[in-house]
Parts: C-alpha cells; sequence; structure tokens
C-alpha cells in the first residue's frame, strides 16, 4: 500500500474519533450544541434554571443586553426624528391669496416649527406651503439644512406685500444663509417655480388672515 493511501486512511480514522469524542460531550452537555444556544437565547434570563449551563446562562444574558439597547436606541431615534421633523401637515393653516389662486400655507410661528421648518419633509403638494410668521418684524435669514427639495423663498413685510423672492434653492446650497432685502414679518417657502406660477414678485399685495 503506498504511503499516499495509508495518510489518507489515517486521516479519515482520525476524523473519525475526534466526530465520535464530539457527539460524547454534545450528549453530555459538556459543550452546548448549536440547536441548544439558539433555543436557549428565547429565554428571558429571569427564567433561566438552575440546571442551565454556564455556557447557555451567559449567552442569554448577552442576547437579552443587546436586545434591550438596540429597543432603547431604535426609541430614541424615532422620539428624536419625531420632535424635529414633525409632520408640517398637523399644524395650522391658512389661505394665502395671490394674483393667481390661492395657496394652503402651513404656519410655523414659535421657535421649534420655525427651527424645524420644511427640513426632513420628502415634498410638497401643488399650491401648498409653509409660512413663517414673527413677532416683530426684521431681518431674519434661512437656509437650506436637511432639505430634500429646492424652494422658493417669498419675503413678505407687516403690510403683507412681497418685499422680494428668492427662486430655487437648491438643498446644495446649505449652509449658505439667505437673507431678505428689508425688514419682514412673514416667510412664505414654496416648490421652487411656485413664484412663476403664482405670480408673486417684488410689490405683489397677498391676502391672508392675521395669525
Amino acid at each position: 500500500m503506498s504511503k499516499i493511501v495509508i495518510n489518507i486512511t489515517l486521516i479519515i480514522l482520525g476524523l473519525i474519533v475526534l466526530y465520535y469524542i464530539a457527539q460524547q460531550l454534545f450528549s453530555e452537555h459538556v459543550i452546548p450544541s448549536f440547536g441548544d444556544i439558539v433555543a436557549s437565547s428565547t429565554l428571558n434570563v429571569a427564567n433561566v434554571s438552575s440546571t442551565s449551563t454556564p455556557y447557555q446562562s451567559a449567552f442569554q444574558k448577552l442576547f437579552v443586553s443587546v436586545a434591550s439597547s438596540s429597543a432603547v436606541i431604535n426609541s430614541t431615534n424615532k422620539k428624536i426624528s419625531s420632535t424635529l421633523y414633525a409632520d408640517v401637515t398637523l399644524l395650522p393653516s391658512t389661505s394665502i391669496l395671490t394674483p393667481k389662486g390661492s395657496v394652503k400655507a402651513f404656519i410655523a410661528k414659535d421657535d421649534a416649527t420655525r427651527e424645524a421648518g420644511l427640513s426632513g419633509q420628502k415634498m410638497l403638494p401643488k399650491g401648498v406651503g409653509m409660512i413663517f410668521a414673527f413677532d416683530t418684524a426684521g431681518k431674519y435669514g434661512f437656509w437650506m439644512k436637511d432639505m430634500d427639495f429646492s424652494l422658493d423663498m417669498i419675503w413678505i413685510d407687516a403690510n403683507k406685500r412681497v418685499v422680494g423672492v428668492t427662486k430655487n434653492v437648491l438643498p446644495s446650497s446649505y449652509p449658505f444663509v439667505f437673507m431678505p432685502p428689508k425688514d419682514i414679518l412673514y416667510v412664505l417657502e414654496m416648490n421652487a417655480g411656485s413664484v412663476t406660477e403664482f405670480g408673486l414678485t417684488t410689490g405683489t399685495q397677498l391676502k391672508f388672515t392675521a395669525f
């Protein structure tokens, strides 16, 4: 018999012996099987019996700890997301009469809603916008932080007259800050192209209910 055949035979015999030893260890629970580990991972740590192997107990604690941490992180992320980027359709709204029709505008009139603005919104329906209202007239800057679509910005004074427009502001313009040409009390943000669609230009008189 050649040396190659002898070596192959010895290797096979060695593997058979190792397999037999492993089977004995698994059957005596000296080493937990993969099936035992998976099954035990679904148990709660509080219900671990005194007969559980040290391997099972340690794995269960690790499994429950990771699962609990993941749940806390997911819950926290959802709360942060909903606080910063709430659905604008839940805000109060007003109708703004323009030279070419009426615009539905959701109202942002406190620090939280003004800061969030339209950030995180995926889109705005046609003829819909957000109007930012301030307590006193002044020059307030706006940027495109966390925006997903382009906007037209309409700068409006205390008399509800348009004092300037900034067209097609891109999300990529962030962190550039856009400023009004004069003191304003309101800013209307709409989809890019809305300035032309609704006939808005410097000097346009708008009509809407004060809020």
